[in-house]
């Protein structure tokens, strides 16, 4: 044993977690493992043991997918002798057509536009490193598919295809159009370059020199409680990860590597957070209360809201679908409505029980707000494909609108809170933390 070498320890570079602003000391060598701080649980890196190339490829794929998954019809219902077909661009023009002006703009960039940009962004900056070519303008590129990321509702878009479909198949005949085959290829795609990103390492790419500050290394001594970014002097970039130098808690700076403009803790985050909160509590009452679709048959119109909408799947013995339209359309919104307050209500007090829970829930409100979105894509569906003149016609009534701001308010809401706050007025809870850990290489 005394003839083996003894294993050199990799340099590690410091990091901050973004959910609570504890330092951690990271490998930026070590392929295939995830740092995860020990205090909040948060996932600060994930590395993925993939190239460039391949994420390169699945973005040419997906560009190749978007035309023909967008234009072509999705699906054909009949009955009656009578038929309808609709692509992805036609449902925008239900909503457009009765004046809905905000959903059809929501459906618009959550369905169209951002994926198109994502997968180009992609695209652009994977071409640019995998010819070893870094100008300056793909930070900024890779910058704007961070923030584009969480709005691109394609895979929900999806699930909105199969409800839709649950909901027809007793009353008409269904048959699948090219256009589904490409959609859902498209949506496994861009789930693929999700999964195979490594945006660390191309972080690391697009780093020139000079635009990493000389930090030294986090990891404290056996005994000495561990340190914020914030009493460290430090301040992290929620974009690219990277920690700049603080200057004055008034004064933003801006990030060296992505060009973010940052700040110590989000500006005014607890206001803007309680009025979105406010804003989605208030509208969350029409938007249950109205009718979000309207069904005409033989000319006499029924109107329904969403729980009619989820009694018919109950009543129809399709529990599984009724169950995720009743978990995505009430119980999300008003689970998030409840857990922000929650957390306002803890960042502005000096309570400091379950923090970790606490973060945890945050995360959970941030990762499901976006599947709210279900319902509204299954009206857009339903609006297009349902269009049998006379016989029956669906069209979308007023609590969408209200549902969407619900949507995208708690979304905002969930945004623009900083976690780190329930961290900040905790004086005790430092000393419960153990040294830095530095990331060990899985085996």
């Amino acid at each position: 044993a005394s003839l083996i070498p003894a294993r050199k320890p990799m340099p590690t570079h410091p990091v901050a977690c973004p959910d609570c602003d504890l330092l951690l000391a990271y490998s930026a060598s070590l392929a295939r493992h995830t740092l995860r701080c020990p205090r909040c649980g948060c996932t600060v890196h994930r590395r993925a043991d993939t190239s460039v190339d391949t994420a390169l490829a699945f973005s040419i794929t997906g560009l190749l997918l978007y035309l023909p998954a967008m234009l072509f019809p999705l699906m054909t219902l009949e009955t009656l002798g009578m038929s309808d077909s609709g692509s992805v661009l036609d449902t925008l023009v239900g909503f457009y057509a009765n004046r809905y002006y905000f959903v059809a703009f929501i459906v618009l960039v959550s369905a169209v536009v951002f994926p198109l940009l994502l997968l180009s962004l992609i695209f652009t900056v994977t071409m640019f490193a995998r010819r070893g070519r870094y100008p300056v303008f793909l930070t900024r590129l890779l910058r704007l598919y961070v923030f584009l990321e969480e709005w691109a509702m394609i895979e929900i878009f999806l699930l909105g295809i199969m409800i839709t479909i649950m909901k027809m198949r007793h009353t008409a005949e269904i048959h699948f159009d090219p256009g589904f085959y490409c959609f859902l290829a498209l949506v496994l795609t861009t789930m693929a370059i999700a999964t195979v990103l490594d945006r660390e390492r191309l972080w690391a790419l697009l780093s020139r020199p000079g635009t990493t500050a000389p930090i030294p290394s986090p990891v404290a001594a056996a005994g000495t409680p561990s340190r914020t970014a914030l009493q460290a002097g430090l301040v992290l970039c929620h974009v690219c990860r990277q920690l700049e130098k603080r200057r004055s808690a008034a004064v933003p700076i801006r990030c060296r590597r992505c060009g973010a403009t940052i700040h110590d803790r989000k500006p005014d985050s607890i206001a803007h957070t309680w009025a979105l909160v406010l804003t989605s509590t208030l509208l969350l009452i029409p938007a249950n209360i109205l009718p979000i679709m309207q069904v005409e048959f033989l000319g006499v119109p029924e109107n329904s809201t969403i729980l009619d909408g989820i009694m018919y799947f109950f009543k129809d013995g399709s529990y599984l679908i009724g169950l995720i339209i009743l978990t995505a359309s009430v119980f999300v919104p008003v689970f998030k409505i409840i857990g922000l307050i929650i957390l306002l209500v803890t960042a502005q007090t000096n309570h400091n029980g379950y923090l970790r829970s606490k973060t945890m829930l945050y995360r959970f409100i941030a990762f499901i707000g976006r599947w709210s979105m279900l319902d509204i894509f299954v009206i857009a569906l339903l609006v297009v494909l349902v269009d049998f003149g006379f016989l029956t016609s669906i069209h979308a009534a007023p609590a969408a609108p209200y549902f969407c701001i619900v949507v995208t308010s708690t979304m905002l809401a969930a945004k623009t809170f900083d976690a780190r706050l329930i961290w900040d007025r905790q004086p005790t809870a430092e000393k419960a933390i153990s040294p830095i850990p530095v990331a060990k290489e899985a085996s």
